[in-house]
């Protein structure tokens, strides 16, 4: 099973699903622009894969976004997944706050006091926007996510997730809509096992392992693996676009500051550089 693998599955004859990833690869090429202090480092992590789980369930073509704003240690965080799997991460933070808190702070701790808030978003090609806010209340990313499902999407779900010397991995087990009576125990037995599991266990072998060890005895349907990608959607006709929203004056003011306009990338880290004929022409030209 190669490292960065997502494994749909089902409990067979019961209204059980859920889904099991591996992605060291996609969260270190998508964490890998910026040098993020490793309470910080940690946390996207979990969110990177949280967002992959919870992507790999989309009915449309389109996108997932979680986001962090606030004015604490943390300022944004965002992670996105597309139904592909494709996923782009980043974050602001002030370095010295993010610091005194210790590697062991929560995205709580990280979002600080005040009105932070985790926002998730489900943003279809063809389609309305759909937000729902997470209370940023003590726990793991998983809780927080477990309550989301739970009070937005109505589906009873249970969550973990790992982060252990730049390997990643996670579970997630849902109850079906639907689901009755007959259902309870199957239910009750895939909560036990979220509870008993060692996080361990999420980063030392591939998602069948995962699997055989979590639900020992258990008739699965495992489905064909999925492969998370980091890809970031940056490109210069959207940096060329950008500007031109920002407007001849702002960036004239950075002409004159630097003698050029430099466009970084936050997710991805590529940097688009303009010249001042290149710069003023995207005021002169019609837009593509």
């Amino acid at each position: 099973m190669a490292d960065d693998a997502l494994v749909p599955f089902v409990f067979e004859g019961a209204a059980v699903r859920g889904a099991c990833v591996r992605m060291d690869g996609a969260a270190r090429d998508a964490l890998g622009s910026h040098d993020y202090p490793p309470a910080l480092a940690r946390v996207l992590a979990e969110l990177v894969a949280a967002s992959t789980l919870l992507a790999a369930s989309l009915k449309f073509s389109g996108s997932l976004i979680v986001q962090l704003a606030g004015g604490g240690p943390v300022r944004l965080a965002v992670v996105e997944c597309d139904h592909t799997l494709k996923l782009r991460a980043t974050a602001q933070w002030d370095a010295a706050a993010v610091g005194e808190l210790g590697p062991d702070a929560t995205l709580a701790d990280l979002a600080g006091p005040g009105d932070a808030r985790l926002a998730i978003t489900l943003d279809p090609e063809d389609g309305p926007l759909y937000q729902g806010i997470v209370a940023l209340e003590a726990g793991s990313v998983a809780m927080l996510l477990e309550h989301y499902l739970a009070s937005s999407e109505q589906l009873a779900s249970r969550m973990a997730l790992a982060v252990r010397d730049g390997r990643v991995g996670g579970l997630l087990v849902q109850r079906l809509p639907g689901a009755g009576e007959a259902d309870a125990a199957p239910w009750d037995e895939a909560s036990r096992a979220i509870d008993a599991l060692d996080p361990a266990a999420l980063v030392d072998g591939g998602p069948v392992d995962v699997l055989t060890r979590a639900f020992p005895g258990r008739d699965l349907r495992v489905f064909k693996a999925r492969a998370p990608l980091f890809a970031c959607r940056c490109s210069a006709a959207r940096v060329e676009q950008a500007l031109r929203i920002a407007g001849r004056d702002e960036v004239e003011a950075a002409l004159a500051d630097d003698g050029e306009v430099r466009v970084t990338c936050e997710y991805c880290g590529r940097r688009y550089t303009f010249t001042p004929n290149q710069a003023r022409a995207l005021f002169d030209a019609p837009a593509t």
